[in-house]
């Protein structure tokens, strides 16, 4: 009992000091968890913000290295428009095929509201209506004939076209199933369907055959809006107005036009959008300016973003930013 007696506790001082020690060793811990996980959000955010800019720039590049190509029709004179439409883009076929909208102010595409001050890219052409599976045939009696697998239906609206003349027209019957036997496109004038744009005549410029190609025209138009989240992505609206989210975390894009005035073959003038399609159809290249902003905070107290205009913007949200810029060649005008 007495070995039992002559231990004694901790003092206050003693215990006071153990627990200053204590919570300095804490407070360290918490210092390196602290630091470990806001250097996990930037990295994250980084890594977000590399790969939403990396497959905006790719994605637009390759559409507009693909747009304004008509088939190898030489030039709109020689394309006949058979369509009854006072619709901008089908009575535009065979040329304007990059068109834009300089920072856009109160703009809406399909009930969307673009950002203002943003820019809006507008990208046009044709692409093969048969998708690379089918072709056309010989015709037989002056009627049109495509492959048994060239999925092409009523009501479509297409550009048949050899490398001197071509005729736009809509498909308004078809003989023949996909996978069953070469199929009969007809192309009658007036009314056939009320939700088709209709033919104003039947005639085409020449018989169709083997030499020719079948093509579907297209529009898309690229832009800055506010997705479900509250955050800006890159959406493209395309010529069935239908809507698509393409790239979240893109804040902003701005679009340079370079002009050939002289048919040099020499970019004379950067320019943004016009009007102008006279001035917009000397449009050989496109710089792309794209802001894209981490989804959420990257623990970034302060960053500068510089624009190519010289302008400086001061972010103090916490999400990181990056300026992806990129100058795409249009192959289908110009000197390749």
């Amino acid at each position: 009992m007495r070995a039992y007696g002559n231990q004694k506790g901790l003092s206050l001082v003693e215990l006071m000091i153990g627990i200053l020690l204590g919570s300095l060793l804490l407070l360290g811990v918490l210092q390196i968890f602290q630091s470990n996980s806001d250097t996990f959000r930037m990295q994250e955010g980084f890594s977000r913000v590399q790969e939403n800019g990396r497959f905006a720039v790719d994605l637009l590049s390759r559409e507009i290295r693909l747009a304004d190509y008509w088939g190898c029709a030489p030039d709109q004179d020689s394309i006949e428009n058979r369509l009854d439409t006072t619709d901008a883009f089908l009575t535009s076929i065979g040329s304007d095929g990059i068109q834009g909208i300089d920072n856009a102010s109160s703009t809406t595409i399909n009930s969307m509201a673009v950002i203002d001050d943003s820019d809006v890219l507008i990208l046009g052409g044709v692409v093969d209506a048969c998708g690379g599976s089918g072709r056309m045939l010989e015709p037989s009696s002056g009627d049109l004939i495509v492959s048994s697998n060239c999925p092409v239906e009523a009501g479509d609206i297409v550009l048949v076209s050899t490398c001197i003349n071509g005729d736009v027209f809509t498909i308004t019957n078809i003989t023949g199933a996909v996978g069953d036997g070469d199929r009969t496109l007809e192309h009658e004038d007036g009314s056939v369907d009320s939700d088709w744009v209709q033919n104003l005549s039947d005639t085409l410029t020449e018989t169709y055959g083997a030499d020719s190609a079948i093509f579907q025209p297209y529009q898309k138009t690229y832009f800055i809006a506010e997705n479900t989240t509250g955050t800006n992505s890159l959406f493209v609206n395309d010529e069935n107005d239908s809507v698509q989210e393409l790239v979240p975390g893109i804040e902003d894009m701005q679009v340079s036009y370079g002009r050939d005035t002289t048919g040099s073959g020499i970019i004379d003038t950067w320019q943004s959008a016009s009007t102008d399609l006279d001035d917009m159809s000397e449009v050989v290249a496109i710089k792309l300016e794209l802001l894209v902003a981490s989804d959420n905070d990257a623990s970034v107290n302060s960053q500068t973003i510089s624009r190519l205009d010289g302008s400086e913007t001061e972010y103090t949200d916490g999400r990181i930013r990056k300026l992806y810029v990129a100058t795409v060649k249009v192959r289908n005008r110009g000197d390749m």
